[in-house]
């Protein structure tokens, strides 16, 4: 679980991220990614019901967040990031994931 300071909460601010941020697409998840003016990064994590039922968006919720939670050190602090599962998370494996999170952050110039 991400600590309540690295999560973004507020509705105001993922329609801030979504409407202001920079799109970075990879081949499992979609990362928004704009300034928030703190010395942290904090991040969202969104499923929608296309990627599958409940048990299936909640694993993809899981692994992002984990992805999330050790990517902290790695990357440049100042950002909120939302990152969205695509339906192709599902049948992904955790590793996989791992490298598209670090390839979309990396497009970012946030690594």
């Amino acid at each position: 679980m991400l600590n309540r300071m690295f999560r973004i909460s507020r509705s105001e601010d993922y329609q801030h991220t979504y409407r202001n941020g920079l799109k970075v697409p990879g081949k499992y998840l979609i990362a928004y990614i704009s300034a928030n003016n703190l010395d942290q990064n904090r991040f969202g994590i969104v499923a929608s019901k296309k990627v599958g039922n409940a048990v299936k968006r909640n694993r993809a919720k899981r692994c992002l967040r984990v992805i999330a939670r050790e990517s902290q050190a790695k990357l440049s602090p100042g950002h909120d990031i939302v990152i969205i599962a695509r339906k192709s998370t599902v049948e992904a494996e955790y590793n996989r994931l791992e490298k598209d999170f670090y390839t979309v952050m990396k497009k970012a110039r946030l690594c």
